[in-house]
């Protein structure tokens, strides 16, 4: 399996497009920047990549979906169809059951919004280490009725790796029918006070800390793949900012190979692209002459060739050869091919 690192975008410079065709991601995330321009160009260039996107909001899950869906709906509007995966609040706070229980239908009644306009959502982002696991077969209704499972795991300056991976015990309290594929939806190095890894590693460190973690997620195919934060950081998130050594992180990247399967769609491009493709002009002498005679389809490109010193065009069909002297577009000719 390939790496299963990649970005969380606040800010496009002019290198992050080049960085990200490189890499060819199993996933990206954009926070609240909602431009068509630039999820048509990640898809573009990297057309296997899960795209996820969060807005920010004020509402919490005590306020209702169907508010937050309002909310949302002119960058729904701008980014439609464009298999976007949608997260919701982030990183809410648990204290009771009954705080499970209304996350959960939270997640229910905007799953279905969002599903009634063909979309995809991503349940819960919850923050790292939460929330306790006492709570989370609660929140198998809302798992179930999305379509992934976000969260986040960061590395502690304090208490180094203990909530990485933590993801496995989140999912073992899950019923089946709710282990959706899970998107590690932020990850890095973070104090809980809003610093990230420049405060605490050196660029080595941090790349080590990475590497440990990527080998933690391909271990399981459940995990699609896990977004640092962030890259562009602005305030007051600068100490996590990935900008400036996400030129190495997309080599390595690049070198451990991509986690995310080919689709069977472009596997079949991929095939066909390697081949010289025959184009077929509809409105050409040549095929409009052989549609009304019921010759068939094209069999090869337009050739051309020379008679008592006149240049002719043809083409062959499935019941026949077809022919025109050049100029002389109305009197289009054919004849059985031999046996």
């Amino acid at each position: 399996m390939g790496s299963k690192l990649t970005f969380h975008i606040m800010g496009f410079d002019g290198a992050v497009f080049d960085r990200l065709q490189q890499m060819q991601p199993s996933t990206v995330k954009i926070f609240d920047f909602p431009s068509d321009a630039n999820v048509d160009e990640i898809r573009r260039r990297c057309p296997d990549t899960l795209i996820v996107y969060r807005q920010y909001t004020d509402l919490t899950f005590k306020d209702s979906a169907d508010s937050y869906f309002a909310e949302l709906s002119d960058t729904l509007n701008k980014l439609r169809g464009r298999g976007v995966i949608w997260e919701g609040i982030n990183e809410p706070v648990l204290g009771s059951i009954q705080d499970a229980d209304t996350l959960s239908n939270w997640y229910v009644r905007f799953a279905e919004l969002m599903h009634a306009r063909q979309e995809k959502v991503a349940a819960f982002s919850f923050s790292t280490g939460n929330p306790s696991l006492g709570l989370i077969a609660r929140l198998a209704p809302g798992a179930a009725a999305c379509d992934y499972l976000a969260l986040h795991e960061y590395y502690s300056p304090t208490r180094g790796a203990d909530d990485l991976a933590r993801y496995r015990a989140f999912r073992a309290q899950l019923p089946a029918s709710a282990q959706k594929p899970i998107l590690i939806t932020e990850c890095g190095v973070d104090d809980g006070q809003n610093n990230g890894w420049q405060k605490y590693v050196t660029q080595s460190q941090y790349l080590a800390i990475l590497d440990d973690y990527d080998k933690m997620l391909i271990a399981d195919d459940y995990v699609l793949g896990a977004t640092i934060y962030q890259y562009g950081a602005g305030h007051p998130w600068q100490s996590f900012d990935v900008s400036s050594i996400g030129h190495v992180i997309a080599q390595y990247v690049a070198s451990v190979g991509t986690g995310m399967p080919v689709s069977l769609e472009r596997a079949a491009i991929a095939a066909a692209q390697k081949l010289v493709w025959m184009p077929i002009n509809t409105d050409a002498a040549l095929y409009r002459f052989a549609q009304m005679r019921n010759l068939g389809y094209p069999q090869t490109d337009e050739f051309e060739f020379t008679h008592e010193n006149d240049a002719y065009i043809g083409q062959v069909y499935n019941l026949g050869i077809v022919y025109v002297k050049k100029g002389d577009w109305g009197n289009v000719k054919w004849t059985a091919k031999p046996s």
